[in-house]
């Protein structure tokens, strides 16, 4: 239901009231309510039933009125009444007057929902009052003489008829503040004044529970008390007092003689407290708080009437409390993101802007960052959009830990988050914080029971422009830490505007380049480390670029991450290899098997084609599978997805060797080692270069604990980034069975390489300078 429901209810009870306000006599009252509550609620039938007999009614014929059924409702004894035309139908039967009549509607369509419910009760509530002074009028009328009294009746008459008048306006004037959305303060403060008015006694107030504790009661409202009296007990304890009882039991309390009470209160019986009577009051069906009305008059006795004027104030201001919750619970959802509840892009914008507003006038900064998840696509298709989720839930929580006080994080759209810092000092705060988020999102996260990891680049800028201005910025250098590598943070430059223009221009062509063949694919030689010779390939793509020339990889593939044109790429690569590797067979025959080295980027693994684009190229260029290696950086690996290990094993299941890629630069984990079928180790170049490194006098130990953990798994090793004689010779000595580096050969296209191979004779072997390329 939303928040115009509760405008709708307020709308239908204001003319309800006003309808049977017009009536002049029991009966006409008792046919206006029927009508009127069956209107509002579509309901087709409708009956008042008192004294064990049906009184009026509306919606049956005038002899087929089902009496029987009608008294088994109010005995509780049935739910259903037939409805002519529609069969048996729910009936919602509400009482009047202590229970001695009682009100009813049945509706065949759909049950009646609650907040129908609630209107009906409150139209009781209006019935039973008006039938009480119509009543009151009818006794007065009977009990003085026609003659001698006449004039003293008159004027009672009239005094009764301009109080009824007077809660009639009372109600409706609530009414229309609650349909018009006036300031729920203000709402609560005209119930709390029309109730003491209208009952005649001189201390109403209005008690809702405390939001932050519920163990307890604030005061919302409050009149005929001093101000300084009303701040000093503003709070209470929940079940303390007559409000306290009302609120804690959901029923009507009445005190009549306050001092001997077990509902009272010491310090409100020395302010002189004779009587109290309390009312509870609800928001959404839910007990929230109570309306009291205190009388410091003697001998002050509550009529019926007056109990349930209480009880008709107290359902106006329940319809006041939950209309306003509504309207709440709307602007939040249009200013708050769904999943994670936090701000989003409206708010966060407006939050900016009154930052730089403020700031001006302190004369401080205030600071914007960009967040984009890096990794959080391989956990959404990997695992699923509810884990994808979960994770947007878990970074969500983790960033606000990360935050200061009074910093805002938002989050905009997918995996996109910001940041809003006020009140700096200078950027260096800034990169503080966006350093404590950035370590904060690295610790692995538990999705589903798995551990899955994610890092985020982050972008920062400082400054007093706009606020749309101040994303944009954040967002340039978000681009640039995801450039420089993912999992960083990044300062706004001006000139990082041309280089993210330059970016997206290279990005589109990217896109293009696939379908125009300018990927173009250059080969390095792996060499057999114990004889120099030629043991295979590491394919290496190059982009041709129309205008800008040789793009290298480095510029060009993170795009193609990031875009998921390395899909295709990716397929192009390896089948533009596979059929080289074919024609290389035949035309430099070998007795052992070479192979063909190709790498395979974290997004090719999360595609679903993978395994049929590999085992098609294979077919289509007849590569023996154990001549094919595919490498697989730790970073992939480390994720150790279901989806990663069952991509692996089908793979390995091809016939094709795998290989980790630049091994000992991420987290170097056995665990990972002995779950995947791992063929080959390639230690990293920073390994290979502390070999010769005087200042690194632990290099050589590391080098060799890698080529020690392959012996003892049973894997090869090959080493990168060979530059120097050194490097090869000592490598050697460690054991290292095969290596790839510029000391042998640079990797060059097709052409210049079979050029090499021709050269080199029937032992090809690279030990000469020539093979520098």
């Amino acid at each position: 239901m939303t928040g115009a429901a509760g405008s709708w209810s307020a709308q239908q009870l204001a003319e309800f009231l006003s309808a049977i306000s017009q009536t002049t006599d029991e009966a006409g009252a008792l046919r206006e309510a029927i009508e009127s509550a069956c209107i509002a609620v579509d309901a087709e039938c409708g009956a008042v039933v008192s004294g064990g007999e049906v009184v009026a009614s509306m919606g049956w014929p005038r002899f087929e009125i089902p009496e029987r059924l009608l008294l088994d409702a109010v005995a509780g004894r049935a739910t259903t009444v037939p409805v002519p035309g529609a069969g048996p139908a729910p009936v919602l039967c509400i009482a009047l007057e202590e229970h001695a009549a009682h009100l009813l509607v049945a509706r065949a369509a759909t049950p009646l929902v609650r907040e129908e419910q609630s209107l009906v009760r409150g139209m009781a509530r209006g019935l039973a009052l008006t039938l009480r002074l119509l009543r009151a009028i009818e006794a007065e009328r009977t009990l003085r003489s026609r003659a001698d009294l006449q004039a003293a009746e008159n004027v009672r008459l009239l005094e009764t008829l301009r109080k009824r008048q007077r809660v009639l306006e009372a109600m409706a004037r609530i009414q229309r503040a609650i349909s018009r959305r006036e300031p729920l303060p203000g709402v609560l403060e005209t119930i709390v004044g029309a109730a003491g008015e209208l009952l005649g006694d001189d201390a109403p107030a209005l008690l809702l529970l405390d939001p932050e504790n519920p163990g307890w009661m604030v005061i919302a409202a409050a009149r005929g008390y001093d101000p300084v009296e009303i701040e000093r007990h503003r709070r209470r304890r929940l079940g303390e007092g007559v409000a306290g009882r009302a609120v804690a039991e959901g029923r009507l309390v009445v005190a009549e003689d306050y001092a001997r009470s077990p509902d009272r209160v010491s310090r409100f019986v020395g302010l002189g407290v004779q009587a109290a009577m309390a009312a509870p009051v609800h928001e959404d069906g839910r007990v929230t708080g109570g309306l009291i009305l205190s009388s410091f008059r003697p001998g002050r006795v509550f009529t019926r009437s007056e109990q349930d004027m209480l009880l008709s104030f107290a359902e106006h201001a329940s319809l006041a409390l939950s209309d306003a919750r509504r309207a709440d619970t709307m602007v939040h959802q249009a200013l708050h993101d769904g999943l994670t509840g936090l701000p989003n892009r409206a708010l966060f914008v407006d939050r900016v802007q009154h930052a730089l507003v403020h700031g001006r006038r302190r004369g401080t900064s205030c600071g914007v960052l960009s967040l984009d998840l890096d990794r959080f696509k391989t956990v959404n298709d990997s695992l699923g959009h509810a884990a994808g989720d979960e994770l947007l839930v878990a970074v969500a929580r983790r960033l606000e830990e990360a935050l200061r006080t009074a910093d805002t994080a938002a989050r905009l759209s997918g995996d996109e988050f910001s940041v809003l810092l006020e009140d700096l000092s200078g950027t260096e705060e800034a990169a503080i914080v966006a350093e404590r988020i950035v370590d904060a999102l690295r610790v692995p996260f538990v999705v589903g029971g798995r551990e899955v990891f994610v890092s985020a680049s982050v972008g920062i800028t400082c400054g007093r422009d706009s606020a749309p201005e101040l994303l944009r910025q954040a967002d340039v250098a978000m681009y640039r830490a995801k450039a420089q590598g993912k999992g960083r943070h990044v300062l706004f430059e001006a000139s990082m505007e041309a280089e993210v223009l330059d970016r997206l221009e290279l990005e589109a062509d990217l896109l293009r380049a696939v379908e125009r063949h300018e990927i173009a694919v250059h080969y390095q030689p792996v060499i057999a480390l114990d004889g120099e010779t030629l043991a295979g390939f590491e394919v290496l793509a190059r982009w041709n670029h129309p205008t800008r020339g040789l793009v290298p990889p480095p510029h060009f593939i993170p795009l193609a991450e990031d875009n998921g044109s390395i899909v295709a790429l990716g397929r192009q690569v390896l089948r533009t290899a596979c059929a080289q590797a074919v024609r290389w067979i035949d035309a430099f025959p070998s007795e052992e098997r070479r192979i063909m080295s190709v790498n395979l980027s974290g997004r090719q693994l999360e595609d679903p084609g993978i395994v049929a684009d590999v085992a098609g190229a294979l077919a289509d260029s007849g590569l023996p599978a154990d001549a094919l290696v595919l490498e697989i950086t730790e970073t992939v690996l480390m994720q150790d997805t279901e989806a990663t290990i069952e991509r692996l094993s089908a793979l390995k299941a091809l016939g094709v060797r795998l290989a980790v890629d630049d091994f000992g630069t991420g987290y170097s984990s056995l665990r990972y080692l002995r779950r995947f079928p791992i063929d080959i180790l390639k230690m990293a170049k920073p390994f290979v270069d502390g070999l010769v490194d005087a200042d690194d006098p632990d290099g050589r130990a590391l080098a060799r604990a890698i080529v020690d953990l392959a012996a003892s798994l049973n894997l090869s090793c090959i080493a990168e980034g060979i530059e120097v004689g050194a490097q090869a010779e000592a490598l050697r000595a460690l054991g290292c069975g095969m290596g790839q580096g510029f000391h042998f050969a640079r990797p060059m296209a097709p052409g210049d390489l079979e050029a090499l191979l021709g050269d080199a004779g029937a032992a090809r072997t690279f030990r000469t300078p020539a093979w520098l390329g």
